[in-house]
């Protein structure tokens, strides 16, 4: 169809065509031609000012240090440019660099020879017009060698050894002399200060030049290769344009769109995937449309079961209450926190952000959700506030616990000193021995309390935790044996970490204490040791009677317990214990099917 269309077309307007192709292809190459000349100049240019550039920062620096050791006689200050220009003589192109004064004198040159000697008067009237720019640039021609064939590229730069501005005012302002006395040169002792200064100042009036000269190797390299290749290109499109030109131009117009399609669709679909938030958007008839890797794995859901599918059907009620069809009246963003239980019996809390989609006719094309899980978050927050009522508690426990103390030896003082004049009352004689004893169950809790309260001074060395475990193993041995309980080790190698003994002693024991109080009947309590990078994790799972979700949250709150004859203080200085080696506690439990404690402290690192 399209071969009929074109066979149809005038050969008076193929003719046109071909004559209107002819003229762009004409002007295009000359503008591609003058462009490329126009770059590769500029880029030489560029070369040739930074090179000088270097030259003059490298001198200025060579200067100040030399300025700190000069001494009697003639200071050449050349010899610090000619040190900068053979610095810069590897330079690749580099023919020629070189410092000459307004008389075309040659003071000092990438090639030695050539020092003292005078420029031809080619160049000394190119560079006679330079002037001083404030930005630092130069001119630059392109010159003929003499009795050569072969040109060369100048680049020239006025030279500033010692300008008022640039040069001496720093060199006050570095210390190098007193601004207040410019004469007074911090060099030896019997160097003419003002002297130099002034020297310096002469220096600075004068009018110097670098010269560079590179070579056009590579310039005229650049210049025949784009010129070859825009007559071949020009030469190509001319035998394209007579030969169909319009046929061509539509195909590769619609195989580029095609191509490019493509490529924007491949570039959307790895962004979306990689969006760190999770992304679930529909299309118009309600169906899932996208579902990135992060929706994956915060849903729990694979994307390839709710692609195509409706939301209510593959997705949980409080997302899938999130994409339904709004339509365009609704079109605003919405934001709420959800939270749900996913697959895997995780108790997630999601940010969402839901709007409707529009398209440029305002038709309603879609609902778009974002996801972003915000448990962790959450979980900070709420250990945020609970060291915060921790620490309240801990200070109000340790004033509580002092004023306490005082009246409380004061009551048993009195008991026992009562007690001594009552001994032939035997009713009275035991209810201050009750009264005694009371007295000292509350100071054992008040010290307990002044325990947990106050800092612990550690004493670490390194440990292997092992032989921690087992020290605390075999103090309630004879317990396990008479409860039934089956005890299994699985030990890691290399557990070793830096800690008090007896304080993780304390901590194991209690956990032990725990697990074996919670199963009654028996049981199996299973202890293990893993290294995993930097950490020893140590793990106390039991399969007793567990815990109700709303008290898991709370076993580390002083005071809290749920035995009859708990204190509510073990757990609590184990988190804390635990906390003070720079290390974290974690409790899980189950209601009827046990509980799992992992402690992970830092492990010990051998200095190699």
């Amino acid at each position: 169809m399209k071969r009929q269309k074109l066979a149809k077309v005038s050969p008076w307007l193929l003719a046109a065509a071909c004559a209107l192709l002819t003229l762009i292809i004409g002007v295009f190459a000359i503008s591609n031609y003058q462009r490329e000349k126009q770059l590769m100049t500029e880029a030489m240019l560029q070369q040739g000012i930074t090179i000088t550039r270097f030259v003059t920062s490298s001198t200025r620096t060579s200067l100040r240090g030399g300025l700190r050791n000069i001494g009697m006689g003639m200071w050449q200050w050349t010899d610090h440019v000619q040190q900068a220009i053979n610095s810069s003589a590897d330079q690749p192109g580099l023919l020629f660099l070189g410092l000459i004064d307004s008389s075309g004198n040659v003071l000092a040159s990438s090639e030695v020879e050539k020092i003292g000697t005078r420029v031809v008067p080619s160049t000394l009237a190119f560079i006679e017009k330079l002037n001083d720019t404030p930005d630092g640039g130069g001119k630059y021609r392109f010159r003929t060698k003499e009795n050569d064939l072969e040109s060369v590229f100048q680049v020239a730069t006025l030279y500033h050894p010692f300008s008022q501005r640039n040069f001496i005012s720093r060199m006050h302002g570095r210390g190098f002399m007193a601004p207040d006395r410019p004469g007074n040169l911090r060099g030896p002792r019997g160097f003419d200060n003002d002297r130099l200064l002034e020297q310096l100042r002469e220096l600075s009036s004068k009018k110097f030049i670098l010269l560079v000269e590179l070579d056009l190797a590579e310039y005229n390299k650049a210049i025949q290769g784009k010129l070859l290749q825009i007559i071949s290109l020009s030469l190509v499109l001319l035998l394209v344009g007579l030969g169909g030109w319009l046929s061509l131009l539509t195909l590769q117009g619609l195989k580029g769109s095609q191509i490019r399609l493509r490529q924007i669709r491949e570039y959307t679909d790895l962004l979306i995937s990689s969006l760190p938030v999770g992304l679930i958007a529909t299309g118009e008839d309600g169906t899932i449309r996208i579902f990135n890797t992060s929706a994956e794995q915060m849903i729990g859901v694979a994307a390839e079961k709710v692609l195509d599918k409706v939301p209510e059907k593959v997705l949980p009620v409080e997302l899938s209450a999130e994409l339904q069809q709004r339509g365009v009246a609704s079109a605003g963003v919405m934001q709420k926190e959800i939270v749900f239980t996913d697959g895997k019996q995780r108790r997630l809390t999601l940010m969402s952000i839901s709007l409707a989609v529009v398209d440029n006719s305002n038709r309603f094309a879609g609902n778009t959700l974002l996801l972003q899980d915000v448990s962790h978050v959450k979980e900070l927050q709420q250990e945020l506030r609970r060291n915060e009522r921790l620490a309240a508690l801990g200070k109000m426990a340790a004033g509580v616990a002092h004023e306490l103390r005082n009246p409380l030896s004061s009551i048993k003082g009195l008991t026992l000193l009562l007690k001594g004049k009552i001994n032939d009352d035997e009713e009275a004689v035991n209810t201050a021995d009750i009264l005694v004893q009371e007295v000292e169950r509350l100071n054992r809790s008040i010290g307990e309390l002044l325990d947990y309260a106050r800092p612990h001074k550690l004493k670490l060395r390194q440990l292997d935790i092992r032989d921690v475990i087992d020290k605390a193993i075999s103090l309630i041995a004879v317990d396990l044996e008479s409860a039934g309980v089956t005890l299994v080790t699985d030990y890691a190698p290399g557990s070793y970490v830096r800690g008090d003994r007896d304080k993780l002693n304390q901590v194991f024991l209690n956990l032990l204490l725990n697990s074996l109080q919670a199963m009654d009947e028996g049981g199996k309590l299973m202890i293990r040791t893993t290294r995993r990078e930097n950490q020893v994790i140590c793990t106390v799972e039991d399969d007793g009677c567990g815990l109700e979700e709303d008290n898991v949250a709370r076993v580390f709150d002083p005071y809290f317990t749920t035995k009859k004859d708990g204190t509510g203080l073990g757990l609590a200085m184990s988190a804390k214990i635990i906390e003070e080696h720079a290390g974290s506690i974690e409790f899980r439990s189950t209601l009827g099917s046990g509980t799992t404690v992992s402690v992970r402290l830092p492990a010990y690192l051998e200095e190699s």
